[in-house]
């Protein structure tokens, strides 16, 4: 039983150190009590204080990043339509410059067809005169080949007839050949 005493002796042992305690460093403690819970209140003030600065300065920074990524999102936007109104503008003056090439080439080659059909047309004129030429001339040598022909025939001796006439001209000069009395 003197066991069970002793505890209860020393709850109430604690508790008179405790009230010796109290009435010793009570007041200061009570005071270093509201002081830190003044020093505790204010040091939440300020974090709260400076926590709402720092999300004003968040906003800021996200407001501006915000602006800066429209204004680059504008220039972009610009640059593409510029880019895409120098690509459009580059591909008409190409196909211009393409239906014009097209154009020339197409006009030099008609120029170089009628120039070469009127060519054509003057040394087929040139062949056809040439050829009526030559005709003309090959009539003309060819008549005087049959008038040459002719008188030639007319003129000409025949063999039989140079081979009597030198016949008859050797037995003359032999002396055995007699003329005939005229009568």
């Amino acid at each position: 039983m003197a066991d069970s005493n002793k505890p209860a002796a020393d709850g109430g042992a604690e508790r008179n150190v405790d009230q010796i305690r109290d009435i010793l460093v009570g007041g200061q403690m009570r005071d270093y009590e509201r002081r830190f819970h003044e020093l505790n209140e204010r040091l939440e003030a300020e974090l709260a204080r400076m926590r709402d600065a720092q999300e004003k300065r968040l906003a800021q920074i996200d407001k501006r990043i915000d602006d800066q990524l429209d204004k680059l999102g504008k220039l972009l936007r610009q640059e593409i339509q510029d880019r895409n109104r120098s690509i459009d503008d580059m591909e008409s003056r190409l196909q211009q410059a393409a239906r014009t090439s097209r154009g020339e080439v197409a006009s030099s080659l008609d120029a170089q067809a009628q120039e070469l059909a009127a060519t054509d047309e003057r040394l087929r004129a040139s062949l056809a005169d040439l050829h009526k030429t030559t005709v003309a001339r090959a009539g003309d040598t060819e008549a005087a080949l049959t008038r040459m022909s002719a008188e030639l025939r007319g003129e000409k001796v025949g063999r039989e007839d140079l081979a009597a006439v030198l016949t008859e001209f050797a037995l003359r000069l032999r002396g055995d050949f007699d003329l005939p009395a005229s009568k």
